[in-house]
């Protein structure tokens, strides 16, 4: 048969298998509820599939190469997606739905698996399992005929063009609040962060055990995430682990009882000390991102359940801002409008700016910096407030690591977003924690696999784009230790 025949069959094929999946179930499940619903089992009705051929793949390869340079092998395997619907737990420990991303390249077996946690989001859209493409205008030869959303998500087109040149799974969580779970995301909420990735982890497993399924996996992982995704990773860590750095009880499913499917635990620019670090910036003057701070405070809120008026705390000026996330805005649109509205965010001209606090009212403000001024030097200090007590609660950088699990810390300096100190704090206290010794370097130094691993970025970024572009630097240099540690082709 001619190639471009070929294509032209595959690319109808292809059209018509997307049409069908995005209008029913991937799976022969016609009951109106799922028998199963523990954690982690599949919601068998929800389950949907899209397929993207090399050729595609080579597209979006491109695509990101054209601003992050020559970084990929060339696309050896079509993709697969499956948008996975789980039963999990939400942040009030309710039984409820979440979904995760999980991408396949070719029909492969014996796979390994790489868990990425995204970053901050407030926009529904931007959910792993929100990724869209359309190939009725496909002509099976130019893959720029696909009307796609892909490229328009950095993370995703990175990870599945990472996938295409690679004999290795990626499985992505949504997160509480976006995909098929509604609401408020339950944002730097350590818990229900942690209890949605684990149950992802089961849903795939789960996923790989149905017969029918022509890859299966291997139960090796690896845990990885930038900027919340960061935060994430080490909040999993830190639960699916005992005090005493063993497996949990509850987690030897997934884990093992000797923790030996957990390959590598890489946290890229994590937010991990709230109460400190983080709390710093919120009273910093200039803070490039004051959409963080309500995000917090209304996460916290309704998780909490401190005040029966969250408009109560926020500077009249801003109260509009409690309504912009709605899942339909992005943080950075959410910022915009607070600069609209008369947050000054510009501290280089005059030297004077608003900070994150500025957009709550002057008791809460007082009530903040209060705590903030008897943690910052003493974290063993009483706290009054019960903001900041839920603060210091979510903070996630002091724990044991285990001995088993390869550890790496990645930051960068002149990250003004998630400043440097909470990735160097946390392999203090990993340090301490666990005696494994504490090794820094840069990508002109090795790392310790026994040790805490501190890969400080030294790339230069243009001025303030530093945790953004950051990010591309993560992601490829934690993909390539997942490999070797996962001994993937």
């Amino acid at each position: 048969m001619p190639k471009h025949l070929f294509r032209i069959l595959c690319a109808c094929f292809l059209s018509l298998s997307l049409l069908l999946t995005s209008c029913g179930n991937l799976l022969d499940d016609t009951s109106s509820s799922d028998s199963d619903t523990s954690r982690g089992a599949l919601s068998m009705g929800s389950i949907t599939t899209a397929s993207f051929p090399v050729t595609f793949m080579a597209g979006i390869q491109a695509t990101v190469e054209a601003s992050a340079g020559d970084i990929f092998a060339a696309a050896s395997y079509a993709v697969t997606q499956y948008n996975l619907v789980y039963y999990t737990i939400d942040a009030q420990n309710n039984l409820t739905k979440a979904s995760a991303k999980l991408l396949i390249p070719g029909n492969s077996t014996d796979l390994d698996l790489v868990v990425y946690l995204h970053g901050t989001t407030s926009l529904d859209a931007d959910a792993p399992t929100n990724t869209y493409a359309d190939f009725s205008a496909f002509d099976g030869v130019d893959p720029t005929t696909i009307d796609h959303n892909i490229a328009d998500m950095p993370e995703t087109a990175m990870l599945m063009s990472l996938v295409s040149e690679t004999n290795i799974a990626v499985l992505m969580p949504d997160y509480l609040g976006f995909g098929a779970s509604g609401g408020l995301h339950p944002y730097m909420h350590g818990a229900s962060l942690a209890s949605a990735t684990i149950d992802a982890i089961r849903a795939a497993l789960n996923f790989d055990s149905i017969s029918s399924n022509q890859f299966s996996l291997t139960g090796d992982f690896t845990l990885t995430g930038y900027s919340e995704g960061g935060y994430a990773v080490m909040a999993t860590h830190k639960e699916l682990l005992a005090d005493d750095g063993t497996v949990e009880s509850a987690y030897v499913d997934i884990m093992g009882s000797d923790g030996a499917h957990l390959k590598a635990v890489i946290p890229g620019a994590p937010p991990c000390n709230i109460s400190q670090r983080m709390a710093a910036v919120m009273l910093a003057d200039g803070y490039l991102a004051p959409g963080f701070a309500p995000y917090v405070a209304l996460a916290y809120n309704e998780i909490y359940d401190i005040e029966a008026n969250i408009s109560s705390i926020f500077n009249p000026t801003y109260t509009f801002v409690i309504d912009d996330f709605d899942g339909t805005k992005s943080i950075t649109d959410i910022s915009t409008n607070l600069v609209l509205a008369g947050y000054d965010i510009n501290i280089i001209d005059d030297g004077v700016a608003n900070a994150p606090i500025d957009l709550f009212t002057d008791t809460f403000k007082t009530d903040i910096m209060t705590d903030y001024t008897a943690i910052a030097g003493n974290y063993g200090a009483t706290l009054t407030d019960e903001f900041y007590q839920k603060f210091k609660e979510n903070d996630v950088f002091d724990y044991h690591p285990g001995l088993t699990a390869y550890y790496e810390i990645i930051y960068h300096d002149n990250d003004f977003i998630v400043p440097a100190d909470n990735s160097t704090d946390a392999g203090a206290a990993l340090v301490a924690q666990s005696s494994r010794p504490l090794n820094e370097f840069t990508a002109l130094g090795a790392a310790n696999p026994a040790g805490i691993n501190l890969h400080r970025d030294i790339t230069a970024y243009d001025l303030g784009t530093t945790h953004t572009s950051g990010g591309s630097y993560y992601l490829l240099r934690s993909f390539t230790v997942s490999k070797t540690l996962l001994n993937a082709e």
